[in-house]
């Protein structure tokens, strides 16, 4: 009787104790097909990601040649069945597609095809879009393979628990099993604070400074110069053929002369700016980056702006008119009036208007002085578009706070309100109303900050 009572103890031990180490499988087999899925997931998100930018340039100049080359390579990829790229206007740059019939295994495990659309952005513009179909074969594959391994492992297991002779190897195993759960546990939690920290690191650096525009600022000038060589070339190109014909006069060569001239100027100061800003990334802190006081012609800081900015607002139907004194020069630190001025621009286009409708936005340079007769330069921007209501006014220079969660950061005039108030020393104030436009205007003092 005693050794039936202890059977029975044993057998309900053994099946508590399989019942246990069904579930851990059952788990581990979920964490583990979880983070492969996720892996392979991300692994596809991040191919297409990359594939999607390395379209931008090409999409954008509708350079097919290019587009079909890089599609060819996209398509060699095993799970990729098509890939079909279109400029802007939805009109079909390349079609690629590869022949892929369901197997049986495909018919057994539910195979699907999927398909992701990425907008093909370049300069902050939309050019076209890359869509790609996929099969998840790959991951069904895996899950098969894992579940009958996952299924073995349950039956080995089994067959230990249910010898009687390993009953303390399995208990060891089970204590062993428990405490790297633990181990596992405590190295997820250190990886998503260490996360959290990182994530709140940048957060900060993009809030008060100004390299999360670095990239464009760079970009923005080499294009300028680029634009500006290929004018050039098609100037002196259309000169020697005039001369060879013996068709020049003196007044297209003139003409050709001061194009040149214009044309070399501008690009000495987008390349003499691109130099400034790669040397202002040595700098180990952020806030040195725009550091230097310099005097400056407004006007033509406002027009290098509104150059840089064209490739962004020939997308739109807006018409951009300045208000500035032709002498209007002043002491102050460039970088940071022009980026004041990229980020307020790009602001109205995002937010102030509606895609494809006109509008109208106003820039206006002036120096005022104080009643102590302290001068200031008072910059006055202002548009006709939608407006504000009053709790987008209230948090409108509240970091990382938008109105627009698809294209919109949250960043472009907190940082304004950094560069005006803890860069310049200035004051900003913005007036809205919904229907009837906004209105930024910001003063800034004419003396270094802290002089």
């Amino acid at each position: 009787m005693i050794n039936k009572n202890k059977k029975i103890k044993s057998n309900r031990i053994y099946l508590v104790i399989n019942i246990v180490t069904l579930i851990i499988i059952t788990i581990l087999f979920v964490l583990y097909a979880t983070s492969y899925h996720n892996n392979w997931k991300n692994g596809m998100e991040d191919f297409s990601k990359t594939m999607a930018v390395s379209l931008s340039y090409p999409a954008w100049t509708y350079d097919k040649r290019v587009v079909e080359q890089l599609t060819a390579v996209m398509i060699e990829k095993e799970e990729i069945i098509s890939v079909v790229v279109c400029d802007d206007k939805d009109n079909k740059l390349a079609v690629r597609e590869k022949e892929s019939k369901l197997t049986t295994f495909d018919l057994l495990f539910g195979t699907r095809r999927l398909s992701k659309a990425y907008s093909l952005i370049y300069a902050d513009s939309y050019v076209g879009k890359v869509v790609f179909t996929y099969m998840d074969r790959p991951i069904r594959r895996f899950l098969v393979v894992s579940g009958l391994g996952a299924v073995l492992l349950y039956l080995v297991s089994f067959l230990l628990i249910s010898n009687v002779k390993k009953n303390k190897e399995l208990a060891a195993m089970v204590n062993e099993l428990n405490e790297m759960n633990a181990e596992l546990e405590m190295a997820f939690n250190e990886l998503e604070e260490t996360q959290n920290k990182i994530i709140n690191a940048e957060k900060m650096a993009a809030l008060g400074k100004l390299m999360v525009n670095i990239a464009h600022d760079i970009n923005t000038p080499a294009g300028i110069i680029y634009s500006s060589l290929t004018e050039q070339q098609n100037r002196l190109d259309r000169i020697v053929k005039k001369f060879e014909a013996d068709e020049l006069t003196e007044e297209d060569f003139k003409s050709c002369v001061d194009t040149i001239s214009e044309l070399t100027q501008i690009m000495l100061r987008n390349a003499k700016r691109i130099i400034e800003l790669v040397q202002s990334l040595k700098r180990t802190a952020m806030n040195e980056m725009t550091q230097t006081w310099s005097e400056i012609n407004v006007k033509s800081v406002v027009n290098d702006v509104l150059n840089a900015m064209h490739p962004r607002l020939r997308k739109t139907k807006i018409e951009v008119v300045t208000e500035i004194d032709d002498n209007l020069v002043v002491y102050t630190i460039p970088g940071a009036i022009a980026q004041i001025l990229m980020n307020l621009i790009d602001n109205a286009i995002v937010h102030a208007f509606e895609y494809d409708n006109p509008g109208k936005i106003t820039i206006k340079f002036e120096k005022i002085k104080s009643q102590n007769d302290k001068e200031y330069l008072l910059l006055t921007f202002s548009d006709n578009g939608k407006g504000m209501d009053e709790e987008t006014k209230k948090r409108a220079f509240e970091p990382f706070y938008t109105t627009d969660k698809e294209s919109g950061t949250g960043l472009g005039l907190s940082i304004v309100y950094n560069l005006v108030v803890d860069m310049l020393g200035g004051d900003i104030e913005l007036e809205s109303k919904v229907g009837k436009g906004t209105t930024f205007r910001i003063k800034i003092p004419l003396t270094k900050k802290n002089a």
